[in-house]
């Protein structure tokens, strides 16, 4: 492999700049993250589309609600709302291996593989402070109305905690995986790029969740950007897909155990939100700089190791150059 034609970084890198590599061109990260949220918005239109048709076939939604756009979160489309960024896992790795040659285990960290070693680590310190932020904010600030907890809270609880880790993942993995290293592509110095990369993928991160109020375009846009810093000092996806798994975890376990209707957790309307929400932005600060303090007590390195130089090429015999040894003639043919 020369250097002209290496998939992987020369020299080391970090996370959100390990795409620019001598293969890498503008456009290419361009239309790689064109390409990635063309998918996205397919692949969760048809989810969507089925779990709905599938609640109209059970009886379960009337087709004169869909029409007044009165919908609750049923079992079906809490499955499909987690399943569609899930499948960005393997859809993010297969879009980077075909635009720019990496191979999918390269999208996980820069070490080439995913460090459940590191993962572990980090849960450690990582879910009893989100327990406790949990329990605090629960207690101190004011719920919605609550329901009663059936079978329908039963089965919604089974896809909760079965696919959405997977949620959470997929979601790391196509924005501050997939989208960052795009736009990292772009620009050759790494702090700018840093910025760049961040900037570009937290504000797709924000439009995509589609909230229509202040405080939770705020939120969601800080958050974006706490585990886009905890993705470029801990060099992989492990700890942020931890954060955000954790995070969302917690918050749909709680309320489907309490009995909201989930569909008040899905509205982002304008007014929905108040300054509470800064409570939620300082959570993330708060475990930005602790993931940060322990990413260097614990020495996480966060470039990649170089590729090793290419051998010498030994220099042909003097006959194969199309030259002759210094001792002899050359070779004539007779006239």
């Amino acid at each position: 492999m020369t250097d002209s034609t290496s998939a992987l970084p020369l020299q080391p890198q970090e996370y959100h700049h390990f795409l620019r590599t001598p293969r890498a061109r503008w456009w290419k990260g361009a239309l790689l993250a064109l390409s990635f949220l063309v998918l996205y918005l397919l692949v969760s239109l048809l989810l969507t589309v089925a779990a709905v048709a599938f609640d109209v076939a059970t009886e379960r939604v009337q087709v004169s609600s869909l029409v007044e756009g009165r919908l609750t979160m049923s079992p079906a489309l809490m499955l499909a709302s987690n399943l569609a960024p899930a499948l960005m896992i393997p859809a993010s790795m297969l879009l980077q291996w075909g635009f720019f040659g990496q191979r999918p285990r390269w999208l996980h960290s820069v070490h080439g593989g995913f460090r459940w070693r590191l993962l572990v680590r980090a849960a450690i310190f990582v879910v009893p402070l989100w327990a406790v932020y949990v329990v605090l904010t629960t207690l101190l600030l004011p719920q919605g109305p609550t329901g009663a907890f059936t079978a329908e809270s039963v089965a919604l609880l089974v896809i909760i905690v079965v696919t959405t880790p997977l949620q959470a993942a997929g979601e790391e993995y196509g924005a501050r995986g997939l989208l960052t290293r795009a736009a990292g592509s772009w620009v050759a110095d790494r702090r700018v790029a840093l910025v760049v990369a961040t900037g570009f993928s937290a504000v797709l991160f924000t439009v995509a969740h589609g909230a229509g109020d202040p405080w939770l375009i705020s939120y969601y846009f800080v958050f974006a950007v706490a585990l886009s810093l905890v993705t470029w000092r801990t060099g992989g996806l492990e700890v942020a897909v931890l954060v955000h798994g954790v995070n969302n975890l917690f918050l749909f376990v709680l309320a489907v155990s309490l009995g909201s209707d989930l569909s008040q957790t899905f509205d982002r309307r304008n007014g929905v939100a108040g300054p509470s929400m800064l409570i939620a932005m300082g959570m993330m600060a708060l475990i930005t700089i602790v993931v940060w303090w322990w990413a260097h007590r614990s020495g996480v390195v966060r470039f990649s190791r170089p590729l090793p130089p290419a051998p010498p090429t030994p220099p042909l015999p003097p006959l194969l150059r199309g030259g002759a040894p210094q001792d002899q003639k050359p070779l004539a043919w007779p006239e």
